[in-house]
């Protein structure tokens, strides 16, 4: 699995069209941060509230998870590659848990770019100094943003083999970035408390307690719940899934 989990990932990393989105990202990145998070009037406290509520909002993880989940998930499906894996005698639970960590680590690794890139434009600001508590949320916010987009290309995953459509596959992508979040957002300040064990609620409601100096450590039990849970359901369809080849 792990020359499965390597092959991939050069793959990936040397697809022009890949690495020119995430190239764009970062600088776009750059120039939003550099006119604007070093202004004047920033300070750590605003600038962490910043990002939370990009963690709540999800736009910025939308423009991240299409290109990723097409790189990880989808590629090999439209060019009928994955035939020719199963047809070389890799088990389909095998290329299942290759998918997931390729997911992890490459996630890993643009927001570990991404959030080195912003914490040190902002701290080109005089203004703005992280406390302890400051750096931990976002250290946090970080793997939150990871776990976000892990979960969310995982179920994308699993709509787009039972449906055999890339393109719901996106959308689902989409919907589990930004629509949901802010529905359930809605939601929950309506009183709907069944909402308190959503997936999307789960993860702002740690992000709310790191920010209050509040263990979260409810994070890992319940992402693992809702990513392995994705992935099971992906394997009952993909182990029956017939193949032309």
């Amino acid at each position: 699995m792990i020359r499965l989990i390597n092959a991939d990932l050069q793959r990936i990393f040397r697809k022009k069209s890949f690495i020119g989105l995430m190239i764009a990202f970062f600088v776009c990145s750059y120039l939003a941060l550099e006119f604007g998070a070093v202004s004047n009037d920033v300070n750590a406290a605003t600038y962490v509230e910043s990002l939370h509520k990009y963690a709540e909002k999800g736009y910025m993880l939308l423009i991240l998870s299409i290109p990723i989940f097409l790189a990880v998930y989808s590629d090999e499906v439209s060019s009928h590659s994955m035939q020719c894996i199963v047809g070389r005698g890799v088990t389909r639970s095998k290329i299942l848990w290759a998918k997931l960590i390729d997911c992890f680590i490459l996630t890993g690794v643009i927001f570990a770019v991404y959030m080195t890139l912003q914490y040190f434009i902002a701290q080109s600001n005089p203004n703005v100094s992280f406390s302890a508590n400051q750096t931990r949320v976002y250290i946090a916010y970080a793997l939150i943003c990871v776990l976000k987009i892990v979960a969310a290309t995982s179920f994308s995953m699993m709509v787009m083999f039972i449906t055999n459509s890339t393109a719901i596959g996106v959308f689902c992508v989409i919907l589990f970035t930004t629509i949901s979040p802010n529905i359930m957002s809605l939601m929950y300040t309506k009183g709907i408390t069944v909402m308190n064990y959503s997936y999307d609620m789960i993860l702002i409601r740690g992000m709310n307690n790191l920010a209050a100096g509040v263990s979260a450590w409810e994070l890992i039990p319940w992402s693992a719940v809702y990513i392995f849970g994705a992935w099971l359901i992906t394997y009952l369809f993909f182990r029956r899934k017939e193949f032309d080849f």
